[in-house]
């Protein structure tokens, strides 16, 4: 990531903020495991296209595209933001994957370059932090700032960025995204409703079954040069993380329990939840059934001793997270003083996504980085129990979720001897 001061004039800035004041709308955003853009609450921002035929719009485009020493027919439209007063971009990346691949890249290809300018700086809040880079950006009018979303032909994921809530006053942003062939938007699309019509070749087919994902347990290892951080945990396991089935007793009571629950659902609310868990999330709430996680809690605990081979102590049953459309988990370890061995058990899903061109969302994963400092996504089904070391293994969901609701259930653990 790289800043550039004064890379436009403040009448420049100026020019373009009028611009966007004369024509926006609320922002929208790609759908995790979809082809739909949609408004959720991950990005709050309003958005106005801006014309190259319009001063200053074109010329700045050129600007762009000679810094960046990229061709000019691969720059998409400028796009300017408006982001009033508690209005934020929670953390994302540029490049797209997944059926939004598909969908908006089969002739463009992706997003190899973003660049980004401050028009303003007369207000507060609205800072562009970039969290796996550990570095912050201060808004100041007229300053770009640029990185790489692709390297060696490959996405990264670095460059993980999100545009704080604004406390006060108005902020107005350009950003220019480059992709990695000339910009064709009409034609990714048509692109996409050939590749569409390829998967429908037989009329007679059940289009619903067609367009059902693939729903299968499994874990895939994705490329990272990222080593785990420091922690004043031990690490126990041969690669911090396994994928087994519920013990059936305790997945028979998990399932009852939810039965009970399900329709009781309850905000969730914590220190930290906008953070940790951006978008809408409900929690089961366990604490209705002392009893029974007291039970739970003791009849997994050799599941978890042997996964680990220490002994452990109860410590905390949440209930079951209730995960909506649009949602996230941000990348995290959990507490150090209670949490040291845990599991997550999924009770539940519904993919359905109300897509244009297809019915369900693609799997939601798990991302979790084993010992060996690479990261992995566990893809889990109902009674599939994911036990990791979660004081020390890095864990996250980085998609968005697509679908209706994803719910899982999570106990946790510390080490007797620690």
């Amino acid at each position: 990531m790289y800043e550039i001061p004064n890379f436009l004039s403040h009448e420049e800035c100026d020019e373009l903020i009028k611009l966007i004041d004369e024509n926006h709308q609320r922002s929208s955003v790609v759908v995790g495991g979809t082809d739909r853009s949609d408004i959720t609450d991950h990005r709050t921002s309003s958005t106005s296209n801006l014309v190259s035929s319009q001063p200053p719009v074109g010329d700045i485009h050129s600007k762009i595209a000679d810094y960046l020493n990229l061709p000019l027919e691969n720059g998409e439209s400028l796009q300017g933001q408006l982001y009033e007063p508690g209005q934020y971009f929670k953390p994302h990346n540029d490049y797209f994957s997944g059926p939004a691949y598909k969908m908006h890249c089969l002739a463009s290809g992706n997003r190899t370059h973003t660049l980004m300018v401050y028009l303003n700086d007369d207000f507060t809040g609205g800072e562009t932090n970039f969290p796996k880079l550990q570095q912050s950006v201060k808004p100041e009018k007229g300053k770009a700032v640029w990185w790489k979303n692709m390297h060696e032909g490959q996405t990264v994921d670095t460059t993980l960025h999100e545009g704080v809530a604004v406390d006060t006053g108005k902020k107005y942003i350009v950003t220019s995204w480059w992709r990695e062939n000339k910009w064709d938007g009409a034609g990714d699309l048509n692109k996409y409703n050939e590749y569409k019509n390829l998967e429908l070749v037989d009329k007679d087919t059940n289009i619903e079954e067609v367009q059902k994902p693939n729903i299968k347990s499994e874990i895939v290892k994705v490329t990272s040069n990222k080593s785990n951080e420091n922690s004043p945990i031990p690490r126990l396991t041969t690669n911090g993380f396994e994928l087994i089935k519920c013990p059936p007793k305790m997945w028979s009571l998990i399932t009852e329990c939810y039965e009970l629950l399900k329709d009781k659902e309850i905000e969730e609310q914590f220190e930290g939840k906008d953070k940790y868990v951006p978008g809408n999330s409900k929690i089961l709430n366990f604490g209705l059934l002392p009893t029974v996680k007291t039970i739970l809690h003791e009849e997994l605990q050799k599941t978890h001793e042997d996964f680990c081979g220490r002994k452990l102590e109860p410590t905390y049953i949440y209930g079951i997270r209730s995960y909506e459309a649009g949602s996230t988990l941000t990348e995290h370890v959990d507490r150090v003083d209670t949490h040291h061995i845990s599991s997550i058990i999924i009770v539940d899903k519904d993919l359905t996504c109300g897509c244009q061109n297809r019915k369900y969302a693609d799997d939601w994963p798990l991302d979790i980085k084993g010992h060996d400092g690479e990261w992995y996504k566990v893809y889990a089904q109902p009674g599939d129990m994911i036990l990791y070391e979660s004081a020390v293994c890095e864990h996250a969901r980085k998609e968005i979720f697509g679908g209706k609701y994803f719910r899982n259930f999570y106990i946790h653990y510390k080490l007797q001897d620690l």
